[in-house]
C-alpha cells in the first residue's frame, strides 16, 4: 500500500512540474528508494520554482507600485503539508498574475512611447482659367488658397482627440478700405474637432464625437468634398463595432433651428465576404420638421458590392456595382427615385501602372416635377469632383439637369511616364434620363500628376465640353466650354 501511495503522489508532483515545464525527465522504476529520491528533487524544483515565480510577482508589483501582500515581505515558505492539486492551483494563479502584469507593463512602456502630440498640415493653391457659359466671352480667373493645421492629441493609446484649423479663401476677397490690412481672419475655422473614444470597454467599439468628416462608400451620397476650397464636415456622434467588417450607426445635425433642427441619421455596414470582396449596405435618413416646402423625411438606401482579382501574370482585375433608391416626403411632395452605378476596372503590372475604367452612372430623373411625386434622384452630400466630369457642371443633383436626372457613360485611362509623372485621358457621354431633349454633350479631361518630392505634388489638368441640345437649351449658349487648372500641394 505504501508503495502504490507513494507512487500516485509521485505523479502529482509530476503533473504539478509540466505547469512549468515543457517536459518532465523520465523516471526510472527500479527501486523504491530511486523513486524517492527523484520525488524529493522534483520537490526541491518545484519548490525553486514557485519561490522564482513568487519573487517575479512581487517585483512586478513593485514596479507597477501595486501595493505588495504580506507573505511576500515576510520571505517565501517552503511547500510543507500542501498536496500536490493544491500547489498546482498556486501556480497556475501566480502565472496567471504575472502575465497579467507583463501584460500591463508592456502596455504602459507602449503608452510612453508613443508620441502625446502629432502634427500635420496641408497647404496647397489652386490657379483655375474657366470658360465654362457656353457663350462668347471673356473667362474667370481665380486663385483659390487652402491651408490646414492638424493637431492630433494622443491622451491615452485607446483615446484621441483632433483638431483641425482651416483657411479657405480666393484671393483679393478681404474686404475693407485697404484689404491689405484686413485681418479679420473671415475664412478661418475649425474643419474638425472631435474627441475619439477606442477599445470601450476591451470592445472593438469605437466612438467619435464632434465636428468630423463623414465619407463612406464610393460617396456618390456622403463625401468630403476634398477638391473644394473648404471641405465638408458634420457636427455629429459615430459609433462604430468591428475592425476589418465593421458596423457604423451615426447622427449628425445639419441645422440648429430649435424645435425644428435638421438632422441626418445613417447606418452603414462594411463586410468582408472573402478575400478581395466587400459588400456595404446602409441606410441614411434625413428629417427636417421645418412646415411648408422644407418639410423634409426622406431614407435613402442601397448596397454597394465591390473587389478585384489579380491574376497570375500580376494583371488586376476589379469591379464596383451599386445600386440606391430614395422615398418619403419633401415639402408636401412624395419621394421615389433611384440610382445605379457600375464601374469596371483593369490595371496592367508594367511599371507604367496602365489602368483602365469603364463606367455607367444612371439617376432618375423627373418630367413632371409639379404632379406632387419627386421622382429625380437627390445625390445628398457628395464628393462631387469624383464623379460626372471634372469640369464639376454637374455638381448639385438634380438641381443643374433641371431634376431631369443624368446617364453618365465613361472610359478613364491612366498611366504613369516616370517614376514621378502620371498622365491620364477622361471621356463622358452625358444624357438626362427624362426630358423631350435629351442629350447633354460630351467631356475631355486630361490630367498631369508630378510629384516633384515626397512632400510636394503639382496637379494639371485641362477640360473642354462640347454641349448637344439640351445643353444648349438650358444654358443658353451653344459654343464649347473650357477649363484649365494648376495646383500646387505641399503636406508636412
Amino acid at each position: 500500500m505504501r508503495r502504490v501511495t507513494g507512487w500516485s503522489r509521485y505523479v502529482g508532483w509530476m503533473l504539478t512540474l509540466m505547469l512549468l515545464m515543457p517536459a518532465a525527465p523520465g523516471v526510472a522504476q527500479d527501486s523504491t528508494v530511486e523513486t524517492l529520491k527523484e520525488l524529493q528533487e522534483l520537490r526541491k524544483e518545484v519548490e525553486r520554482r514557485r519561490n522564482e515565480m513568487r519573487r517575479e510577482l512581487m517585483l512586478l508589483r513593485q514596479v507597477l507600485g501595486e501595493e505588495v501582500e504580506p507573505e511576500f515581505e515576510g520571505g517565501f515558505g517552503s511547500l510543507g503539508g500542501m498536496t500536490p492539486d493544491e500547489l498546482g492551483a498556486e501556480l497556475r494563479i501566480l502565472r496567471e498574475e504575472i502575465e497579467r502584469l507583463r501584460d500591463k507593463i508592456t502596455l504602459e512602456q507602449l503608452e510612453a512611447r508613443q508620441e502625446r502630440f502629432d502634427i500635420t498640415g496641408i497647404v496647397r493653391s489652386r490657379l483655375e482659367w474657366s470658360d465654362i457659359d457656353f457663350v462668347s466671352g471673356d473667362a474667370d480667373v481665380r486663385q483659390l488658397m487652402r491651408s490646414r493645421i492638424k493637431l492630433t492629441g494622443r491622451p491615452r493609446h485607446d483615446t484621441r482627440v483632433i483638431v483641425e484649423i482651416q483657411d479657405g479663401r480666393a484671393w483679393g476677397s478681404e474686404s475693407g478700405l485697404d484689404p491689405t490690412f484686413d485681418a479679420d481672419a473671415d475664412h478661418i475655422d475649425f474643419h474638425q474637432a472631435y474627441i475619439e473614444l477606442q477599445e470601450i470597454y476591451g470592445k472593438q467599439l469605437t466612438m467619435r464625437l464632434g465636428r468630423q468628416e463623414l465619407a463612406y462608400g464610393s460617396g456618390h451620397l456622403l463625401g468630403s468634398a476634398a477638391w473644394g476650397n473648404a471641405g465638408r464636415a458634420f457636427d455629429g456622434l459615430v459609433f462604430r463595432y468591428g475592425e476589418k467588417s465593421f458596423v457604423d450607426l451615426f447622427v449628425a445635425k445639419i441645422a440648429e433651428q430649435g424645435v425644428t433642427d435638421e438632422n441626418l441619421f445613417g447606418l452603414y455596414v462594411d463586410a468582408r465576404l472573402n478575400d478581395g470582396h466587400r459588400a456595404e449596405p446602409y441606410v441614411f435618413l434625413e428629417h427636417d420638421k421645418t412646415l411648408g416646402v422644407e418639410r423634409l423625411l426622406r431614407a435613402t438606401g442601397g448596397l454597394r458590392i465591390y473587389g478585384s482579382a489579380t491574376g497570375e501574370t500580376g494583371h488586376i482585375f476589379g469591379y464596383e456595382l451599386e445600386g440606391i433608391g430614395q422615398a418619403g416626403e419633401v415639402g408636401d411632395d412624395d419621394v421615389l427615385s433611384y440610382m445605379g452605378s457600375a464601374t469596371f476596372r483593369y490595371r496592367g503590372p508594367s511599371w507604367t501602372q496602365p489602368e483602365v475604367r469603364l463606367g455607367l452612372d444612371f439617376l432618375s430623373g423627373d418630367d413632371a416635377p409639379l404632379d406632387g411625386d419627386r421622382e429625380a434622384f437627390d445625390t445628398m452630400y457628395p464628393a462631387w469632383h469624383t464623379f460626372f466630369g471634372l469640369m464639376d457642371l454637374f455638381r448639385d443633383m438634380p438641381e443643374d439637369t433641371g431634376n431631369g436626372g443624368l446617364l453618365d457613360f465613361r472610359v478613364q485611362g491612366e498611366m504613369s511616364a516616370s517614376e514621378s509623372v502620371r498622365v491620364g485621358l477622361h471621356v463622358h457621354h452625358f444624357t438626362l434620363a427624362k426630358g423631350v431633349e435629351k442629350g447633354l454633350g460630351q467631356e475631355a479631361d486630361a490630367i498631369v500628376t508630378y510629384r516633384y518630392n515626397a512632400a510636394t505634388t503639382l496637379h494639371w489638368g485641362g477640360m473642354i465640353f462640347v454641349p448637344s441640345d439640351a445643353m444648349k437649351l438650358s444654358r443658353g449658349g451653344e459654343d464649347p466650354a473650357f477649363k484649365t487648372f494648376m495646383q500646387l500641394e505641399v503636406r508636412f
